[in-house]
């Protein structure tokens, strides 16, 4: 977390067990932390960046979960959980102010955590333009510093993206010439501010993931 971010932030959760329905609930708030703070940012000034969350048993995915969104009005909501534990669907602003719960069918002695990933809209791809790269950048920086919270907490600082297990890659600059990209041991990174007149970023490979990059080299 303190150079490679998909900001991953684990939130133990505290379920209540419900033996009638052979259950367990947390409230909504909880286990998807930030979110209601990030869905009050206007859509448009957020199009860039993406919250997920997942859920965690025993510090490992857990995946093909069932779990429902429960409304004070008893509105029930589906809230599928996919083959790495991540939620396929997420609360709307108007459904988390009204402080619902997330009944999961699972053992009642889970125990059971949660997981934030902030991170670019960016697909997998080899080949980038530098200016949708900062624009992605500085989007991130400007959203928690709207919404605040655990994420502004944790990782105040986006200065770059990481493209998880590319292997290499060039900066090529406005003039013909190209730079290679700096590399950690999960890929290499491009970080704006290092390559003034940098027009495009080319990759050896397509990355398995793009995630945000927070390191000062």
């Amino acid at each position: 977390m303190k150079r490679a971010l998909a900001l991953m932030l684990g939130v133990a959760l505290v379920t209540a067990a419900t033996p009638a329905l052979a259950e367990k609930s947390a409230p909504a708030g909880r286990v998807m932390m930030f979110l209601d703070k990030f869905l009050k940012v206007p859509p448009a000034e957020r199009s860039r960046v993406r919250l997920s969350y997942a859920i965690r048993h025993d510090d490992k995915p857990a995946g093909n979960l069932k779990a429902t969104l429960v409304e004070k009005n008893g509105a029930r909501t589906p809230l599928p959980i996919n083959a790495d534990g991540y939620f396929e669907r997420l609360p709307t602003l108007a459904q988390l102010q009204g402080d619902p719960q997330i009944v999961f069918d699972v053992p009642a002695d889970w125990k059971m955590g949660s997981a934030i990933d902030f991170a670019p809209q960016l697909k997998p791809a080899g080949e980038y333009d530098v200016g949708e790269l900062s624009a992605t950048v500085n989007e991130a920086n400007t959203v928690m510093g709207k919404a605040g919270g655990i994420l502004a907490f944790a990782a105040p600082k986006m200065s770059g993206i990481l493209f998880e297990k590319a292997s290499g890659g060039l900066v090529v600059f406005g003039d013909g010439r190209t730079a290679p990209l700096p590399t950690i041991a999960s890929g290499p990174y491009f970080r704006p501010g290092d390559f003034q007149g940098a027009v495009r970023v080319k990759l050896t490979k397509s990355p398995t993931k793009v995630a945000f990059y927070s390191g000062k080299k």
